[in-house]
C-alpha cells in the first residue's frame, strides 16, 4: 500500500469524516461476518488470506477474470506461487507454530494443500466453500464505493 501522498489518498483525507462512517460500520460488519465464517477465529482468515496474497502471481492484472480461475486453471502464468509456513509466520506476525497449527485447521477443510516440500497454496475448494465471505467481502467495497461516488459528486 502507498504511504506516500497520492490524489486518491488526498481526496480520501479531505473528506475522512464523510467517508469514516461507512467505512468503520461496513469494516466492522464485514469482520463480524468473516469471523463467523472462520468459526470465531480471525487468525484462520489472516493465515488463509496471506497464503492467497503471497502465492498470487507477480504479473497478477484486473484481467485475470476471477479467484477460481486463477486457482484451478489457464496457464502457468496465473497459477499461485508457493509460500511455506516460516513465511507466512514472517509475514504476518503470527507465530510460527501458531501458523503451522492454523495451516493444519485448513488443510483439515480442504481449503490449503501442502506439497512434500512444504509449499502452501490455496485449494479451489476455499473458492467455493468461501463464496459467501466474498459476498460479504463485496458487500464492503460496494458500500465505500457508493460513498465515494457520493462524496466526489458532492465535492464537484
Amino acid at each position: 500500500m502507498p504511504t506516500k501522498n497520492t490524489e486518491p489518498g488526498e481526496f480520501i483525507r479531505a473528506n475522512f469524516q464523510s467517508i469514516w462512517p461507512t467505512h468503520l460500520a461496513g469494516f466492522t460488519r464485514l469482520l463480524v461476518k468473516l469471523r463467523d465464517r472462520f468459526d470465531g477465529d480471525l487468525d484462520l482468515l489472516l493465515v488463509l488470506a496471506v497464503i492467497g496474497d503471497r502465492t498470487r502471481p507477480e504479473n497478477w492484472t484486473p484481467e485475470l477474470l476471477t479467484y477460481r480461475q486463477m486457482t484451478q486453471g489457464g496457464s502457468d502464468e496465473h497459477r499461485q506461487y508457493p509460500i511455506n509456513i516460516q513465511s507466512v509466520s514472517e509475514y504476518s506476525g503470527i507465530p510460527r507454530e501458531t501458523v503451522r497449527r492454523k495451516v493444519s485447521v485448513l488443510q483439515t477443510k480442504g481449503w490449503v494443500t501442502r506439497d512434500a516440500d512444504g509449499r502452501l497454496a490455496v485449494s479451489p475448494a476455499a473458492a467455493e466453500e468461501l463464496e459467501d465471505a466474498t459476498n460479504d467481502s463485496i458487500a464492503y467495497l460496494e458500500a465505500l464505493l457508493t460513498v465515494f461516488d457520493a462524496t466526489r459528486d458532492h465535492s464537484s
